[in-house]
């Protein structure tokens, strides 16, 4: 592997000093045995905090030490009698072996608002720094804990994890690893960052079950796009079980996502499954797999695509990480595949406060190109 050494002092220190917990959302959920509406308003997850996972975020994760000393005695995230906020802050620092380069990067600054219209009915905001946006009505009407929502916001399919470079959402930004995939071929599914669409999701929850199905405009991150009339609406459908016992906690689901594309006689199709084991809420692993079905230069074509990561929690706020990405953007060729071999660490020091350092060990076929990397970032909740 091209020049990996120089980085193993760096990267070694950095786990010493900074320790580690990976904050995907799917981890959290495996290692608890909970939903992801317990810990977060919008039901599908992501974003707005419920006050079960801010305490969860203060109590759970953090160094208890650290937490006992710096902690306030109090915390009210309402600004209003019927209005709470809340935030992520991350920056990221980014080094690239392809031309001794880094950088600093504000990679998220998201401001999360929740308006309780009353006990049923609410509307959910979420703005970040750059383009997108996410504002959804949300009823909670229907039996089994279910629910309507009704906005812009992103659709519920797979793990929905926090990394929007992964295959799994949206795919690498960076043009150092997109050379090695053929041009035209798009780089992940459609549910990274700006990736939000207008429409409407139906779920519910009956006993260790959870269902999502909904209906967009298919234009996602389009402005004023779904002012323009269509009959090629996108449907998405999301199922899994949560099995939780004392020491074991599986989860086993699987998504769909369908649209057609009469433009060019084609259809843009995602399907897959994904799942979860946690041990003792010490060693837990989650896994995707994908299949993409997509037009390229007016032909259709499937590519797959594969996340794992496995996380021990050595002790409190204190955690290691190992994954693995694959993506083959089209399985009839050789050429443009790719893999990320992910070895990092998350550290929780203080409540709101999380650091993770993470090195990517990137690799491509045919060509190997010399573009690992070295990440680390500083990320402020609430």
């Amino acid at each position: 592997m091209p020049r990996p050494i120089r980085f193993l002092p760096v990267l070694g220190l950095a786990v010493l000093l900074i320790g580690s917990h990976a904050s995907a959302l799917p981890e959290f959920s495996a290692r608890t045995g909970e939903r992801c509406q317990s810990c977060h308003v919008n039901p599908a997850g992501r974003g707005m905090r419920t006050p079960s996972g801010a305490s969860y975020g203060r109590d759970d994760l953090p160094v208890p030490a650290w937490k006992k000393a710096l902690e306030l005695d109090s915390i009210d995230t309402g600004i209003a009698p019927m209005i709470n906020i809340g935030t992520d802050v991350r920056t990221l620092y980014f080094f690239n072996e392809i031309d001794n380069t880094g950088s600093f990067f504000q990679m998220e600054g998201n401001l999360y608002l929740d308006f309780r219209l009353n006990k049923k009915f609410r509307i959910c905001f979420s703005k970040g720094l750059y383009q997108g946006f996410e504002l959804f009505g949300l009823a909670r009407v229907l039996p089994a804990q279910g629910y309507i929502k009704v906005g812009k916001f992103v659709p519920a399919y797979g793990m929905r994890i926090d990394d929007h470079n992964a295959f799994i959402r949206g795919g690498r930004y960076s043009n150092a690893f997109n050379r090695s995939i053929p041009n035209g071929y798009p780089m992940g599914l459609r549910f990274g960052e700006r990736s939000e669409d207008t429409g409407i999701e139906l779920g519910i929850s009956p006993s260790v079950f959870t269902f999502n199905v909904g209906m967009f405009n298919g234009s996602p991150g389009g402005g004023i796009s779904g002012t323009t009339g269509t009959k090629n609406y996108a449907f998405v459908a999301r199922g899994e079980a949560l099995i939780p016992s004392d020491f074991i906690n599986i989860t086993v689901g699987g998504s769909f996502y369908n649209q057609k594309n009469p433009t060019i006689g084609g259809k843009t199709q995602f399907y897959g499954a994904f799942g979860s084991l946690s041990l003792g809420g010490n060693l837990t692993l989650i896994s995707e797999v994908d299949w993409a079905i997509t037009q390229v230069q007016n032909r259709e074509v499937t590519g797959r695509m594969f996340y794992n990561e496995l996380y021990y929690e050595i002790t409190r706020g204190l955690n290691l990480l190992v994954g693995y990405e694959f993506y083959d953007p089209d399985i009839n060729l050789e050429n443009g595949v790719v893999s990320t071999i992910n070895v990092g660490a998350s550290f929780y020091p203080m409540s709101g406060v999380e650091m993770r350092p993470i090195y990517r060990i990137n690799k491509e076929k045919p060509v190997e190109i010399t573009n690992n990397e070295l990440n680390i970032m500083l990320h402020f909740y609430l």
